[in-house]
């Protein structure tokens, strides 16, 4: 199975872009148009299951993120986190951070809640690319630990353990894997400098295992239960079915089956319903929309990016000329994808902030296309 477990030493950033060679290039540079068009006008591109996808926003928040599923939530974190000392019980925090200035960014965490030490655990769920995702989840842990500071000179900078947790429907690394641990360390003896932040990213299509038995770790079972029920194509009680014959413990077997059970969108009142299906259908269009403006600037960027590296080449010679003009042109032609892509969303409408989020390009960047 195609995943690992690793822990890094410091906060270092690798590269954000996955690897792809110029043969895939132009693969993903002949999209299927008609399909891409027909997938945005509907809205969806998923028949009508019976089961919660969890990664839209309200079904997450939902699933982990309301009193009456609170111990999902201590479940998810101590499945997740692997801490010597079990979480035993949590409390939700408003997960609004205002920013201190005008014109800052405000912050709204998906869930946010402290545990009977004072630690923090915040989880964020992206599932759009976004170039600088290791730095967003790094602002939000040093956002919530500035928020430990109190007023007056009796305050000795004690502050609690921040957890931070990323679940991401993308990959981001060359050399993908699925959970990364990161903590504050020395780079040449692995001495821990402090223990107040501890950020784990997830990088779910990492996890290809096709069964429950072909997870190793028990993070891993409840990953890809998560995945199954947003791929949709089982009901409720082929998932809990897939549970009982997996022969887990207890405690582990009751918060898997009650997640699925408060997944069952045919429990939830009709107003529950109402709100799940309207933040359905924006994640679906938003969906639907980004991937067609992806494959538009793929084709529009990397064409126009290859012509001009080989024009450039050909002026420097035929060996290196040809070498730099393929590696600037392809740059060039990745920020015209961007571009390309900002632009296509704009003209759907979509939010700025999405934009900028998906693009990597700033407000006002997009504000002039």
């Amino acid at each position: 199975m195609g995943t690992c477990r690793s822990k890094e030493q410091g906060l270092s950033e690798k590269s954000l872009t996955r690897g792809t060679d110029q043969k895939k290039l132009r693969e993903l540079s002949k999209p299927n148009h008609q399909a891409v068009v027909e997938r945005c006008a509907s809205g969806s591109e998923h028949h009508q299951s019976s089961v919660m996808n969890p990664f839209v926003d309200w079904g997450f928040k939902y699933l982990f993120g309301t009193e009456r599923n609170k111990r999902n939530l201590v479940g998810f974190l101590n499945l997740v986190l692997e801490l010597e000392s079990p979480i035993v019980e949590v409390e939700y925090l408003n997960n609004e951070n205002i920013p201190y200035y005008e014109g800052g960014r405000e912050c709204v965490f998906d869930v946010l809640c402290t545990d009977t030490t004072g630690a923090r655990f915040l989880i964020e769920v992206q599932n759009a690319p976004i170039s600088y995702i290791r730095n967003r989840i790094l602002y939000y842990t040093c956002r919530l630990i500035d928020q430990m500071g109190q007023p007056g000179d009796k305050w000795n900078y004690n502050i609690d353990k921040v957890y931070s947790i990323c679940l991401m429907n993308f990959m981001y690394e060359q050399d993908p894997v699925l959970k990364r641990e990161f903590m504050l360390q020395d780079p040449h003896t692995g001495a821990l400098f402090t223990d107040r932040i501890h950020i784990v990213m997830l990088q779910l299509p990492c996890l290809d295992a096709k069964s429950l038995s072909e997870c190793n770790l028990l993070y891993e079972k409840l990953l890809y239960l998560l995945l199954q029920m947003k791929n949709g194509m089982s009901t409720i009680e082929e998932l809990k079915r897939k549970v009982y014959e997996h022969g887990l413990n207890e405690e582990i077997r009751e918060t898997f089956l009650n997640v699925l059970e408060e997944a069952n969108l045919a429990s939830l009142s009709k107003s529950d319903k109402a709100l799940y299906e309207a933040r359905l259908k924006r994640y679906r269009d938003n969906r639907a929309c980004l991937d067609y403006a992806i494959e538009q600037g793929i084709e529009q960027g990397i064409e126009q990016g290859i012509e001009q590296g080989i024009e450039q080449g050909i002026e420097q010679g035929i060996q290196q000329g040809i070498s730099q003009g393929l590696i600037e042109g392809r740059a060039e032609g990745m920020a015209h994808s961007k571009r390309e892509i900002a632009k296509s969303m704009k003209n759907k409408g979509l939010d700025s902030g999405l934009i900028a989020e998906c693009t990597g390009l700033s407000e006002i960047e997009i504000e002039n296309l």
